[in-house]
């Protein structure tokens, strides 16, 4: 027969075994719980930070596939309108005027054409724009801008022919509109007037084309334009192409629709 006093002793152990498991068990409940919920938060941001980011790829891809297409109004002269489509996955596209201004000299001679707006079309998303401007792509975030498509410049002075300059741009010249939705947005560019083509002949003149924009450091990304050299990277962006002997240029005044 165990004594009463046993008894006792034997009932407080069990009760403090009890305690300390209840306290154990709440513990580590509070540690999955806390950990799930932090697993949780981090990853679901890591996913939207991912998502989004996936996002605006694709949406890069999008406009320069959509670049080329508009391109061909601008290449062929057979070419009146071209269709093309953008997933716009809650962004907003905005068409219309102002923009990059660019202008051209040779030697410092005004430019043949003035001063020359390349209109705007472009996709938002948050901070992140991407523009299809002058036949070129540019993205451009709080951080900068960076180019996705080259405009369409060349510097042909390598000797493999006549030493030429050659500045072609697609100008938008539409109402101001936009439209944000969640779904795809089939757009359509079409010439609106008679392109503007003219060829000037020198010898070795210094071609600089002058651009106004708040793309500055994508225009000014040296390796972009080939043989063109950056002489100022500040707005307006100046580049130049040495020992020119012919200059041609090239205007295609277009609207966008949807």
């Amino acid at each position: 027969m165990i004594p009463r006093r046993d008894l006792r002793e034997t009932g407080t152990s069990d009760a403090d075994r009890a305690v300390s498991d209840m306290i154990a068990f709440v513990l580590v409940f509070a540690i999955i719980i806390g950990s799930v919920g932090l697993l949780s938060t981090v990853g679901f941001q890591a996913m939207t930070d991912y998502q989004e980011g996936e996002q605006l790829r694709n949406a890069e891809r999008a406009m320069v596939s959509l670049a080329d297409n508009f391109n061909d109004v601008l290449r062929y002269d057979g070419v009146e309108q071209r269709d093309g489509e953008l997933s716009l996955r809650g962004g907003t596209v905005a068409i219309g005027g102002g923009g990059t201004t660019v202008n051209v000299t040779a030697d410092g001679n005004d430019d043949p054409l003035g001063d020359t707006d390349l209109g705007t079309f472009t996709y938002e998303h948050d901070s992140t724009r991407i523009a299809y401007e002058g036949g070129g792509v540019i993205r451009s975030t709080d951080s900068g801008s960076v180019v996705a498509k080259r405009p369409q410049l060349r510097c042909n002075t390598d000797g493999s022919g006549p030493d030429t300059a050659i500045v072609s741009f697609v100008t938008v010249d539409a109402a101001e509109r936009a439209i944000q939705s969640d779904g795809g947005q089939e757009f359509t560019i079409s010439k609106d007037g008679s392109p503007v083509r003219r060829v000037e002949e020198y010898s070795d003149a210094t071609v600089t084309v002058h651009v106004d924009t708040d793309y500055e450091r994508a225009w000014a990304s040296n390796p972009t334009y080939g043989d063109w050299d950056v002489e100022e990277r500040n707005n307006p962006v100046e580049l130049r192409c040495q020992d020119v002997d012919r200059l041609v240029i090239t205007v295609v005044p277009v609207d966008i629709n949807y």
